[in-house]
């Protein structure tokens, strides 16, 4: 079970840009030695931490919220205590039994008559002074771990690094795929695990964790309500990616999801905030995308923004206690204002820079921005590491070699298991092959089709368990390639999906032909046969996904 920690909101708020994690934000004495203690070492995984304020109530302290000015009073608190044993409840059911308080007597009140049964209540003695001396003994008593910086130094002479873009690819471990059933009916009842986590196959030099998650109900750093358990304590995003300690985290700001906006939706000191909370190996500045459908002046006004951010971002990280890699966005309009910015960043210190706005550019645009960036780094007195964010492109993959690029990120493989029609496997062979499509009559969309058809139903799902069982048929010998095609197209056909039977009849039987899951050795492969060429669903096709991104990282590794 964890200790709840509620901490009163004594002191005056700090003035920020934009909203923060409600701990970040208070400046009362309580909150300056928790921020002290976070500095040092890791937030301990058997401690939540909540807030309780005149504004919000009783809520978890990871909760982004903005600057306010109001002060409790005897109304305020008798009216929020009903709420605030709500919550109690429902984090007492959340595995907490002891609660360790610091505030004034105003706040006491509210916890003393919200509290009730069940709950062990330590109230920390004396006035601020005191309580400050016994929250850091409490603090100094958890399971705490030192925070730990992986070696993040650049090294000449090998291949660039690949990292994997986070999409929140989790995949059910004990997923059924004979009977189509997840291990329990909720994902929150199911014992998730990230698709790097369960591979065994290396498939990545680390993960790129976006913090525009914050707007979205995916992912690890999804918007939080309050009263969730991750808002009280930080997920371990290491040991949720299932990280070893020779893979990097590494954050960035997500600039394509706020490319409409006027400014960026996320602040310097939000971005050094998340980036320290949860432990990041690499954090980059907060940069604005000068998309080419804008005027030339708001072009150029979003890159003097980046460069804006950029320089707050270094100089904010050397204040706060260099937690983390900081890595510079850079953004330009043309080749050579890419590599003047480079030269600048240098200038303010930084050694990491990651290349932004090159995802919707041909390649031959990317070649002339990658080699001025290239040549300028290679002026400097010490060369740069050098990223590149969204993109992998084949065609420029000797180029990138040639100038030493460090890094880049891309899903591209990942997401091709399901978004293309004929290239979705990736044999260790290097050969791409088409999956075979079983749609879930279970999903809603095809439910729609069947339905605007006015299909059968029990028919169809005869055919669909058919089509099914003779494909496992085939994998073990017991049913030959044309009654297997004519099982998966009959039932293709009759949902009226595709008008393309003989064409996709041509590649499958290819992909049937070959069978080129026997040939590889990955986890996956090895104990799914030919369910990793089925495509249907999220478990299969995720796990695909994840098997192409290991192909990629083997090819990847044999040029270092």
């Amino acid at each position: 079970m964890n200790d709840l920690l509620i901490l009163g909101c004594s002191g005056t708020k700090r003035e920020t840009d934009g909203v923060l994690p409600a701990f970040e934000l208070y400046d009362g004495p309580y909150y300056r030695v928790l921020r002290k203690f976070l500095r040092e070492y890791q937030w301990p995984q058997t401690l939540s931490i909540s807030v309780l304020s005149a504004r919000h109530a009783l809520f978890g302290a990871l909760k982004e919220i903005e600057t306010y000015d109001e002060r409790l009073t005897r109304a305020t608190a008798a009216a929020m205590s009903p709420q605030c044993a709500r919550v109690l409840r429902k984090w007492q059911d959340d595995h907490h039994a002891q609660i360790h308080i610091a505030s004034g007597k105003d706040y006491r009140r509210v916890i003393e008559g919200a509290s009730g049964d069940g709950f062990h209540v330590n109230f920390f003695d004396g006035g601020i002074g005191k309580q400050q001396q016994g929250l850091k003994r409490f603090l100094r008593a958890q399971s705490a771990e030192n925070r730990k910086k992986t070696d993040t130094e650049r090294r000449s002479g090998v291949a660039p690094r690949y990292f994997l873009p986070d999409w929140d690819d989790m995949l059910d471990p004990e997923f059924d795929f004979a009977r189509d059933a997840f291990s329990a009916p909720k994902r929150s009842e199911r014992n998730d695990r990230h698709c790097n986590a369960l591979i065994e196959t290396r498939m990545c030099d680390g993960i790129l964790v976006s913090l525009a998650q914050r707007h979205t109900a995916k992912g690890p750093l999804r918007k939080l309500e309050g009263t969730e358990p991750f808002a009280l304590t930080p997920k371990p995003l290491r040991g949720h990616f299932g990280l070893s300690d020779s893979q990097y985290l590494f954050g960035d700001c997500g600039a394509f999801s706020y490319a409409g906006e006027d400014e960026p939706t996320i602040s310097t000191e939000q971005a050094i905030a998340l980036y320290e909370l949860y432990n990041f190996d690499f954090g980059t500045s907060v940069d604005h995308i000068p998309i080419k459908t804008l005027a030339a002046e708001e072009r150029q006004a979003r890159v003097e923004t980046t460069v804006d951010n950029a320089r707050a971002f270094i100089e904010t990280w050397r204040k706060r206690g260099k937690l983390f890699t900081p890595v510079g966005a850079v953004q330009g309009t043309t080749p050579e204002q890419y590599a003047d910015n480079v030269a600048a960043y240098h200038e303010m210190g930084y050694r990491h820079i990651a290349v932004g706005g090159l995802v919707p550019l041909r390649d031959a645009e990317i070649e002339r921005i990658v080699r001025a960036v290239s040549e300028m780094a290679n002026r400097l007195p010490k060369r740069p590491w050098i990223h590149l964010f969204g993109i992998y492109r084949p065609n420029l993959q000797r180029l990138f070699r040639e100038l030493e690029i460090d890094s880049f990120d891309s899903a591209t493989y990942f997401r091709k298991a399901w978004l293309r029609s004929d290239q979705n496997y990736l044999a260790p062979s290097g050969e791409w092959y088409a999956a075979i499509r079983v749609p879930m009559l279970s999903d809603g969309r095809t439910r729609k089709r069947l339905e605007l058809s006015g299909g059968d139903v029990g028919e169809l799902e005869s055919q669909e368990r058919r089509a099914l069982d003779t494909l496992s048929e085939y994998d073990a010998g017991e049913a030959n390639i044309d009654e297997t095609l004519d099982a998966v197209l009959e039932y293709d056909e009759r949902l009226r999906r595709s008008s393309e039977i003989q064409s996709m009849r041509e590649r499958y039987r290819r992909t049937l032909q070959a069978k080129p899951w026997l040939n590889c050795k990955c986890a996956f492969c090895q104990e799914l046969g030919i369910h990793m060429l089925i495509f249907r669903g999220g478990n299969r096709n995720r796990r695909r996904g994840a098997h192409n991104t290991a192909m990629l990282y083997r090819e990847i590794r044999r040029t270092r």
